[in-house]
C-alpha cells in the first residue's frame, strides 16, 4: 500500500509544478477563477503546448490513481 501512496504523492506533486509553471494568458490571476475562453476548449489535444499536454496526463493519471487507491482500500 505505501508504494501506491508514493506514487500517487509524486504525480499530485508533479501535476502542481506542471500548472505553476504555465505561462499565463493575461494579467495577474486571471485564470484563477475559470478564464478559459471558447477557443481553449475546442483546441484539439495536438495543438496543445508541451505543458498543456502534461497537465493532460498527469491529471487523469492522478485521477486514475486516486479511483484505484480507493478500490483497493475498500476492499
Amino acid at each position: 500500500m505505501e508504494a501506491w501512496m508514493v506514487i500517487q504523492i509524486v504525480v499530485s506533486v508533479i501535476l502542481i509544478l506542471v500548472v505553476v509553471l504555465q505561462p499565463r494568458k493575461s494579467g495577474v490571476g486571471g485564470g484563477i477563477f475559470g478564464g478559459m475562453t471558447r477557443a481553449d476548449r475546442s483546441a484539439k489535444f495536438k495543438a496543445l503546448p508541451i505543458l498543456s499536454k502534461l497537465t493532460v496526463v498527469f491529471g487523469i493519471a492522478l485521477m486514475v490513481l486516486s479511483l484505484a487507491f480507493s478500490l483497493l482500500l475498500s476492499r
